[in-house]
């Protein structure tokens, strides 16, 4: 799936590295993970894990349709410089929209099948970051890290689309830029390492 940016006008790079957390219930195990392989990168938050980030934070994605832009709006209004807010298709509350190339149908009418965490792999990649490092993006159901104590923290149930969408993007020679912390896309990705972080696309 080819995704391109609508906007005249191209997000902020300061760092060849990017963080992306999910909401996981992996998330705060892994940010300590992260914080020993690595102390400068970017960081793209998706969800509620902004909460979790000490320090600047660079993006911020959704792909929750209508229900996330009045977040977007309350995010911009905590944080006058910043996240660069992305989101599939024009919504409100946005700062980037990114479309899927190559489609017969409205973009209201295209269902984004690999979760949030593919769609900000996806962008990280577009927008040009060299090594991309999940955190809290385990593609599992064991719930969130925002309501660890509860005893029915289960969810979410992800459905076979979301794996193949997850397993076409490993097929990709860009899946070489990304490693993941955690669960199945730890998996399919593999752990990163302070090596491979600091290699150069290069060799």
């Amino acid at each position: 799936m080819e995704i391109a940016l609508a906007n005249n006008v191209s997000p902020k790079i300061h760092h060849p590295i990017l963080l992306i957390t999910g909401d996981g219930l992996s998330l705060p195990k892994d940010l300590k993970v992260f914080r020993e392989l690595c102390d400068k990168h970017d960081v793209l938050c998706i969800g509620r894990s902004y909460r979790l980030i000490y320090g600047p934070i660079d993006h911020w994605a959704d792909v929750d349709g209508q229900e996330s832009y009045s977040w977007a709006e309350t995010l911009q209004v905590q944080w006058r410089n910043g996240p660069q807010r992305h989101t599939l298709g024009e919504m409100r509350g946005f700062d980037f929209f990114w479309i899927i190339k190559h489609t017969f149908y409205a973009m209201e009418d295209v269902m984004w099948c690999g979760s949030t965490s593919l769609f900000a792999t996806v962008i990280a990649v577009a927008m040009g970051y060299e090594k991309i490092v999940l955190a809290g993006c385990p593609l599992d159901s064991n719930g969130h890290w925002y309501w660890a104590n509860l005893k029915d923290n289960k969810g979410p149930r992800w459905e076979g689309e979301t794996f193949m969408a997850w397993l076409d993007f490993c097929d990709t020679p860009e899946s070489k830029k990304v490693r993941s912390l955690s669960g199945y896309t730890k998996i399919m990705l593999d752990s990163p390492t302070t090596q491979w972080l600091m290699e150069s696309e290069n060799g």
